[in-house]
């Protein structure tokens, strides 16, 4: 387990590398010591609070993260075709539902990664959680039924979180 000291130094490199992004402003002395001054402020703020952990900071799952990002991006893409389609029909074809999808996920991490998908997904929207499932608005009856039958979403946050291997119940 990481300690809160390297919590607290990674919130502190973060916040620091972000305003450096933002400001662009390296050659101004002023500004880079405000810069400091205020992401330890930030930093001290937090660990005062008690909002630099494990959960505050997920970095154990970050690379994991990352390499998920793509595959979500394509299935933005596939499904923002899906109702593009779907809306310029002449005939409307949206037939509203609501599903209840189960989930093995093990973390807090892993429950909203899951749940942000979905909501992320054009034609799906996650309007409840549960224990180990959530109640999901889909646009059509074809989205509902793909949504409940796969489990590719669910396995590769499960490959994040470090639970994989359990299919859905």
């Amino acid at each position: 387990m990481v300690s809160a000291a390297m919590h607290s130094l990674l919130l502190f490199v973060s916040l620091m590398a972000f305003y450096v992004v933002l400001s662009g402003q390296i050659a101004s002395s002023f500004l880079m010591g405000a810069g400091v001054v205020t992401c330890l402020a930030v930093t001290l703020l937090a660990k005062r609070l008690g909002i630099v952990d494990d959960e505050g900071m997920p970095y154990r799952w970050w690379w994991g993260t990352i390499k998920y990002m793509p595959w979500l991006l394509w299935q933005i893409v596939l499904s923002s075709i899906y109702v593009f389609k779907l809306v310029w029909k002449p005939r409307i074809e949206v037939q509203p539902r609501m599903v209840v999808i189960k989930h093995n996920l093990q973390t807090a991490y892993g429950v909203s990664t899951y749940m942000n998908s979905i909501t992320l997904t054009p034609g799906t929207v996650t309007v409840d959680i549960g224990k180990d499932e959530f109640l999901v608005h889909c646009i059509t009856k074809a989205v509902a039924d793909d949504l409940v039958s796969n489990t590719e979403m669910e396995r590769r946050i499960q490959a994040i979180e470090g639970s994989a291997g359990g299919a859905r119940s």
